[in-house]
């Protein structure tokens, strides 16, 4: 009797622990995205802004809540980019610059985050950057929330191993303790590729050296779209007169890259309406 008691206890924890580590889904009368962009060094965040200002435009994302973070850096080296004029287009006034002044960005969060899971939402953090700053705002949550209301309803999603490997390692370790943590697919390689994979959640393949999307977007009839996308172009531009110099990225071609956005494709559960630039492009900017 002893022993069938055991197995039935093991068996439902077994179950409950599959059921907390099932996708949860984005409700958009309860939860934020909090999008954090570290924009250091390279430009690929710029291009991301601009498709994520794209993206909130469309009536799939009418009335969600957000706030951006601007400068969320980690330990990586080079020169930050900075891009103000295209937060204040894409974000209104929904968003704080780390680089600027950290310590007031993480009490912004801070207050929040604080302020939706006080009223049972959920806190969805676009990892398009390092996890330094989600480390500091989290400590200070924990201040005020329960460490288990806390584990339970932020997540935190990541698509790159490069953020992952220039976060300092200990807030990197605190946040995948601390929080849900979800390592999605790279969204610089093709959907369901073996390469880079980061486990079930595959992703689309958003960036492409073709300057078409470029010409197309800034040409958008959607003119919120075009503005957003004319406005990265310059500012990239002007930080690389002679185009960014490394080769490796698709923006050295003229093409584009908002890679980290898919992030935001996993979060909002977007799925085939908006996997591939083709169908993104469709969707949100032209």
């Amino acid at each position: 009797m002893k022993i069938r008691i055991l197995v039935i206890i093991i068996l439902v924890s077994s179950c409950a622990s599959m059921n907390s580590s099932e996708r949860p889904f984005f409700n958009k009368k309860k939860d934020i995205l909090i999008a954090q962009f570290d924009s250091k060094p390279d430009p690929d965040d710029i291009h991301a802004q601009a498709a994520l200002g794209c993206m909130l435009l469309h009536n799939d994302l009418e009335g969600t809540n957000y706030y951006a973070v601007s400068g969320a850096v980690g330990i990586q080296k080079g020169e930050f980019i900075d891009s103000t004029a295209l937060f204040n287009l894409a974000f209104a006034n929904n968003w704080t610059n780390a680089n600027k002044d950290w310590s007031a960005s993480v009490e912004d969060i801070t207050n929040k985050v604080i302020s939706i899971l006080q009223n049972g939402g959920k806190v969805w953090v676009q990892e398009a950057g390092q996890s330094n700053i989600t480390a500091d705002w989290i400590l200070k949550v924990l201040k005020i929330i329960p460490e288990t209301t806390v584990k339970s309803n932020i997540i935190v999603v990541q698509h790159s191993q490069w953020n992952e490997n220039h976060t300092d390692p200990k807030d990197l370790e605190y946040v995948k303790t601390k929080t849900t943590y979800f390592s999605i697919d790279d969204g610089n390689i093709a959907f369901g590729s073996e390469e880079k994979d980061r486990g079930k959640y595959s992703t689309p393949k958003y960036r492409s050296r073709d300057t078409k999307w470029m010409t197309l977007a800034k040409t958008s009839s959607n003119k919120k779209a075009k503005q957003l996308w004319t406005e990265a172009h310059d500012i990239i531009t002007k930080k690389f007169p002679n185009k960014f110099p490394h080769e490796w990225s698709d923006i050295h071609y003229n093409g584009i890259d908002y890679s980290d956005c898919v992030e935001n494709w996993w979060i909002f559960n977007i799925g085939e309406l908006a996997d591939s630039n083709t169908k993104f492009w469709h969707r949100y900017i032209n």
